[in-house]
């Protein structure tokens, strides 16, 4: 069974950061990657525990059943302790113009 959840694109650079920078438990932004080594460019997932903000990136797969691309594959996970340190990392692998969703 397949789950979607409710996602809300983001606009601009500006908006991108707020949202980072004040992201909920709960709460993440999905941004499409340009990573050559990663299946369709890879998306970035970003999320924050309590303290840190975990940076997830995976394949970006295309699903012949629902027709649109999921995540699956490869992934690497990475931590960082700011919001600055994440937009760095977005800032050097997703796609431009940037494409991002916060859910």
């Amino acid at each position: 069974m397949s789950i979607k959840f409710s996602e809300r694109r983001i606009k601009s650079l500006r908006d991108l950061k707020r949202i980072i920078n004040s992201l909920d438990l709960d709460e993440g932004v999905r941004v499409l990657g340009c990573f050559t080594d990663l299946r369709g460019g890879g998306f970035i997932f970003i999320n924050k525990a309590s303290k840190d903000y975990c940076v997830n990136t995976v394949e970006r797969i295309y699903d012949n059943v629902s027709r649109d691309y999921v995540p699956g594959g490869k992934e690497i996970f990475l931590y960082y302790q700011t919001g600055e340190e994440v937009i760095k990392y977005i800032m050097k692998n997703a796609s431009k113009p940037i494409k991002a969703w916060n859910y």
